[in-house]
This record gives structure tokens, sequence and C-alpha cells, in this order.
């Protein structure tokens, strides 16, 4: 009896109805991602921005200082490590490991007050002592072996530059690093 009641156009009513709301409960339960690629590139661009390397050459002097502070409030932002590279200049009439009492003491205070800083940012630091003939290459060649995002370096006003170790040693980082450099430069008094 209900068999008889059924006709072909009821049928073909009822799949399309069938159909249309399982169609529907598959979309709803299968909603497509919105804003897929620009979602996924600032993931990677957040991803990337936190897993940076920053390294900070330090010498122990008040722009160190300085820079060190502003490295740190990076790191923190970032969420990335922070280096904090001591550059052992080694004359070139000595051996390349010779012993430098002096420069090691310095790079153990500078390292003292570079954690000092950076504990207030809450940022820990990671020191390292690198011995080169020249201040430039040794640290152009840390960056490159330590795979570093970002090189943050101090430098005085060319007008009063002859007192720094670091002043011939600025540009050549600054031509020949493989990351990002930033050099801060207070304003001459």
């Amino acid at each position: 009896m209900i068999l008889e009641q059924v006709s072909v156009i009821g049928a073909l009513v009822a799949a399309v109805y069938v159909s249309t709301i399982g169609s529907i409960l598959w979309w709803m339960l299968h909603v497509p991602r919105v804003g897929d690629v620009e979602q996924e590139v600032k993931r990677v661009i957040r991803v990337q921005s936190q897993s940076s390397r920053i390294v900070v050459p330090v010498q122990g002097d008040v722009i160190s200082n300085r820079v060190i502070a502003l490295a740190s409030q990076m790191a923190k932002y970032r969420g990335a490590t922070m280096d904090v590279l001591y550059i052992i200049e080694v004359p070139y009439a000595l051996p390349i490991n010779a012993s430098m009492e002096d420069e090691e003491t310095l790079a153990k205070t500078a390292f003292v007050r570079a954690a000092k800083i950076a504990d207030r940012y809450g940022v820990k630091i990671t020191r390292r002592v690198e011995r080169a003939r020249q201040a430039g290459p040794g640290i152009v060649q840390y960056a490159r072996q330590n795979n570093a995002d970002l090189l943050l370096m101090g430098d005085v006003p060319k007008a009063s530059r002859g007192g720094t170790r670091f002043a011939r040693s600025v540009e050549y980082v600054f031509e020949n690093a493989p990351c990002e450099v930033i050099i801060d430069r207070p304003q001459p008094e």
C-alpha cells in the first residue's frame, strides 16, 4: 500500500531534499579555512621571529651597555636568543692562542655588566669570547657560523671615533655580515 502512493516525482523531490540536507551538513562539518594564505604567512613570520638569534659584540664601555639594553628589549619581544660576543684582537706578532690575561679580564667584566643589564629584561645571554686578528672579520665569522639573524653594534659619532677599537670594524661588519645589522650611534654631546 505504501509503495503504491510513491510516485517518481515524489521520489525525485525526496532525493533532492536529502542530498541538499546532506551537502549542507557536510559543509557545516568541513568549514573552509578563511584567509588560508595570509594566516600561514603570519604564522611563519611569527615562528621565524621567535627563533631568531641576536649577536651583540661588546667592548665593555658605555656604548656597549646601551646596545645590550636595546638588544635585551628586542630579544624579549622576539623571544630570541642573545649571544654577547667579546672579540680579543690578537696582534699578528703573537700566535692566535697566546695568553692575553688583560683582555680576558676585560671580557669577563663586560659579560658581568651585560648579564646585569639583560637580567633587568628577563633575558638570558650566551657569553662568547672569540680570538681574531681584527674584530670586524671575527664578528662576521661568528655571525656566519652561528646563523645570526641580527647583529646589533654600538658606534660613536665620527668626530670622536679615535678612541674605540670597534670604530674601524663597524663599516666592515655592515658591509660583510650575513644578516641584518643595526648600528646604534648616540647623538654627539
